[in-house]
């Protein structure tokens, strides 16, 4: 046993073993912070009591939401098609929710305490909705992904039961997805006075939920290239190039109703009049929503890997410059306060998305996650077995 375990050990790419120890110093990093406290460990403050951590926590919300939405166009929308893709985007949604609920754990002052919203129920707040979504969708793509970890044939019956709930189960995740996506931008609407008018909108959870389903996608897309170089196999790249002619609909109507948002409120003119505002604005416009737009249209640009994999990186950097400035960079100064985060609060964070990539890697090493990956067509199998979900 030993020695096998020996040979697999010798067996693992060097960067596992690397990312291993980024996570191990930023574990030692986070037992410090939760003994020593948010005070001695980081710059947050009255004037700036969110940084770097829930900036990160809202770009990886966004990025999971590739799982509902493949979800609903897989089970709900009956685009079989795009099976092979499920289980690795929603182990995607799974590791990045667990990152968000490790970053949330150590930004509470009272860490002891983050049970509350369970038995202590604010229903006037919207972190209480968020915090209860989050949860319970993270329970449900635990349900989604359990059938890689159930393959045995002891575990046949449990299966049946697995695939019959999975329709309600999947609905109920793109509820609960949309339901927290969209409050993470209720949070802002209550920070007029301190969130720049080129982000702030009465409609700002409609903005959110719009942007994590175009980041969503990007996800797929980029993450079906990504496993191709890592672990050879991806979608075909076919399917790849439908799921990207989505992107400039759903990017084209994003952009539409930002600036005629900005436009009904009259402020169209702080795009060019508002200083780094307005750079920071114009940078996140063109990068992650007028560009990949222009590119995704494009056939040439869907059909090749290399293209595909840069327009949807645009779209994933474009949507994190989207949340880092409505939640940090876009907001407006504070007489006696400023804001750059400690080297504790870097390391925690290289911690965490190092945590993120050596989970995805190990769990897809040894579990079947890609398996229907390889022919990269949906198997008649797969397909029979869509149909009979679909019909229970």
């Amino acid at each position: 046993m030993i020695q096998k375990i020996i040979e697999e050990l010798r067996k693992m790419p060097k960067a596992v073993y690397i990312l291993a120890v980024i996570v191990g110093i930023g574990g030692l990093t986070a037992i410090y912070r939760l003994y020593a406290g948010l005070g001695a460990t980081t710059n947050l403050s009255k004037g700036y009591p969110w940084g770097i951590w829930i900036s990160f926590d809202l770009s990886m919300v966004a990025f999971s939401g590739g799982a509902f939405t493949l979800a609903a166009i897989v089970y709900i929308f009956q685009k079989k098609e795009f099976h092979p893709a499920v289980y690795p985007t929603v182990l995607t949604g799974l590791v990045g929710y667990t990152s968000v609920l490790v970053i949330l754990f150590m930004d509470l002052g009272r860490w002891d305490r983050f049970y509350h919203f369970v038995i202590f129920p604010n229903v006037h707040s919207a972190l209480f909705e968020v915090s209860w979504c989050i949860l319970l969708y993270s329970t449900v793509l635990v349900y989604e992904l359990s059938p890689v970890f159930l393959k045995q044939p002891r575990f046949r019956g449990l299966n049946r039961i697995i695939k019959k709930m999975t329709i309600p189960m999947v609905i109920a995740g793109v509820t609960l997805s949309t339901l927290h996506q969209s409050s993470l931008g209720t949070l802002f609407i209550v920070m007029s006075n301190r969130l720049h008018p080129l982000w702030y909108s009465m409609i700002l959870p409609v903005f959110f939920w719009m942007s994590s389903i175009g980041s969503g996608l990007a996800m797929v897309i980029g993450g079906s290239t990504v496993s191709y170089w890592v672990f050879g196999r991806s979608l075909n790249q076919k399917l790849v190039a439908k799921l990207g002619r989505y992107i400039p609909w759903i990017l084209g109507v994003y952009l539409l109703a930002k600036i005629g948002e900005l436009f009904a409120t009259n402020e169209l003119n702080l795009i060019f009049n508002s200083g780094k505002f307005s750079f920071l604005f114009i940078l996140e416009m063109l990068i992650g929503v007028v560009a990949p737009t222009i590119l995704f249209s494009l056939k040439s640009i869907r059909q090749n890997r290399i293209g595909s994999l840069l327009s949807a990186t645009l779209v994933i950097i474009g949507v994190s410059l989207n949340r880092f400035n409505t939640s940090w960079w876009g907001m407006q100064p504070v007489e006696g306060y400023s804001y750059a985060p400690t080297v504790a609060e870097v390391v925690i964070l290289a911690g965490v998305l190092s945590g993120v990539i050596l989970a995805f890697t190990l769990v897809s090493r040894y579990f079947p996650v890609f398996e229907e990956t390889d022919d990269n067509r949906v198997t008649p199998l797969v397909k029979d077995e869509i149909g009979a979900i679909a019909a229970d």
